[in-house]
């Protein structure tokens, strides 16, 4: 099947991104994760230490950010419908966050603490 010259658009616009080539030569997953890094630096939003949870997380460009951001002495939860690959020292729980058991969950995974900061790029 062929794709559609809208769709071999954006493709091309896509890769011509200058922050999608960016975030393939640093490593991130996407290139969202550039505006959390703005975000932060600018508010001070995410610091060493802190508990972050990541709901829509997939494929995991923030929750990247957010586990180098809080460092070994924080805590990063991420959460999404779709699986998403790991990233060393991130709790993933693969889920609605809107049903129940997937809430208990990420509440279990909080083991007791509260959440400093909850961020979404959904």
């Amino acid at each position: 099947m062929a794709r559609s010259k809208s769709s071999g658009r954006w493709l091309k616009e896509h890769f011509d991104d200058p922050y999608v080539k960016q975030s393939q030569q640093d490593g991130y997953r996407s290139r969202a994760s550039y505006k959390l890094l703005e975000m932060s630096k600018k508010d001070k939003l995410i610091r060493p230490g802190m508990t972050v949870v990541d709901l829509g997380a997939a494929p995991g460009g923030w929750t990247q950010v957010a586990m180098q951001l809080v460092g070994d002495s924080g805590t990063v939860i991420a959460s999404d419908i779709l699986a998403m690959d790991p990233i060393a020292g991130v709790t993933f729980i693969e889920g609605d966050f809107t049903e129940q058991s997937v809430y208990d969950k990420i509440i279990m995974a909080l083991n007791g603490c509260k959440a400093d900061l909850v961020i979404s790029d959904m």
